[in-house]
């Protein structure tokens, strides 16, 4: 058995990182099984995606509002067509080339972590031209735009209740082929952590590498809550990784990108809750350690849309810039706050039906082969 596992760019990311759990879940299932992850632009070509990539970080960061108005209009809209329609021969181009992937590699069955690539795959089933080979979407945020393909894609992952019904009432998916998954994230967080007697409060703060440092009121609340430790996870941002080593405060202490999940486990298990962007890898994370979370900084786009319904559901709490400090006092120190949260958390989490990991497998013995042995280990 081949899996072709679909992303998009070469920069850490959450559709990556859901990729990975995908690989990493069905290589402990089945140990004979081939699974590549294939970033589908950089296959297109290193230097488009390597252009595209930063045009993106850039737009995200330097431009937010043009962004924005980019997502509104071409990804979560109400005519999701409209990127097709205004560039035809653009979307013949990537049709081809995911012909051309799919030819070379033969796979027994594919899995999309990213949109664009599920709409091109979803294109090609569509003419007929790979209706054989059976396609899984993985859902990575905390609802569904508007490029993902639908209706051609035989099974869907998704992260709550809402986009399952979605699916079933707007797109005609049958109710048997989605499966409430919760975004996929390393088995590694289910390992329970017994907490270190401490006497002073723990904050993790995560997305450092994605612009959530732009505000000095974020640096600020740092430096002036010396009760608490923060512990920084700068990603590959070696500028911020050296501003606040330069501070020299016991209290604040700054780490690399963390490759290990394992790691990351282990951190979570020790923070009374988690300063970060609405990301659904992250807040998925998160949720599986019932970490109680307070946004700041939201990136356009999907993080705005994720948030949106993170608060709805009471799961997170949302804080401006000049409200931080009194925002992240009152949720650390207020243990009442804290637990009322984590309930909330664990009321959401009793949606998810299905262990990806089960869906998965299901959808191999059904459309693969029954022949298949998963692993008992």
């Amino acid at each position: 058995m081949k899996v072709l596992v679909c992303s998009l760019f070469q920069f850490p990311n959450g559709h990556l990182k859901v990729a990975e759990a995908i690989q990493e879940s069905i290589s402990k299932e089945y140990v004979n099984a081939e699974i590549k992850i294939v970033d589908f632009l950089g296959y297109c070509n290193w230097n488009l995606e390597k252009f595209v990539s930063a045009l993106y970080l850039t737009c995200i960061n330097k431009s937010p509002s043009v962004y924005r108005s980019l997502y509104k209009n071409i990804m979560y809209s109400e005519d999701s067509s409209k990127l097709q329609m205004q560039f035809p021969f653009i979307s013949l181009y990537f049709e081809q080339k995911m012909k051309q992937l799919i030819s070379k590699e033969e796979p027994t069955l594919i899995v999309c972590s990213h949109s664009f690539p599920s709409k091109m795959i979803g294109k090609l089933k569509e003419k007929g031209i790979i209706s054989d080979v059976p396609a899984v979407n993985v859902y990575t945020d905390f609802f569904i735009n508007d490029i993902w393909a639908k209706h051609p894609i035989q099974y869907h992952l998704v992260p709550h209740n809402k986009a399952k019904e979605t699916l079933i009432t707007k797109h005609g998916i049958k109710e048997e082929n989605v499966f409430v998954t919760g975004i996929p994230i390393s088995d590694s967080f289910n390992q329970t952590i017994s907490k270190k007697d401490k006497r002073t409060k723990h904050v993790l703060v995560a997305g450092g590498n994605n612009g959530l440092f732009k505000s000095s009121e974020l640096v600020k609340m740092l430096e002036s809550n010396p009760e608490i430790t923060f512990t920084v996870l700068c990603g590959k941002n070696r500028e911020l990784y050296d501003r606040l080593s330069s501070l020299n405060l016991p209290h604040i202490q700054p780490r690399g990108y963390i490759d290990s999940s394992a790691e990351l486990n282990d951190l979570y298990g020790e923070v009374d809750a988690i300063l970060t962007k609405p990301g659904g890898v992250t807040i998925s994370e998160a949720l599986q350690k019932k970490v109680p979370i307070i946004i700041h900084n939201s990136l356009p786009g999907q993080e705005e849309v994720n948030l949106k319904f993170l608060q709805e559901q009471g799961i997170v709490r949302a804080s401006s810039s000049n409200q931080l400090i009194e925002e992240v006092n009152s949720l650390v120190f207020n243990d009442d706050e804290r637990t009322a949260m984590k309930l909330k958390m664990e009321r959401y989490l009793e949606e998810i039906s299905y262990n990806y990991t089960d869906a998965i497998s299901y959808i191999i013995q059904k459309e693969v082969s029954q022949d298949l042995v998963r692993s008992t280990s």
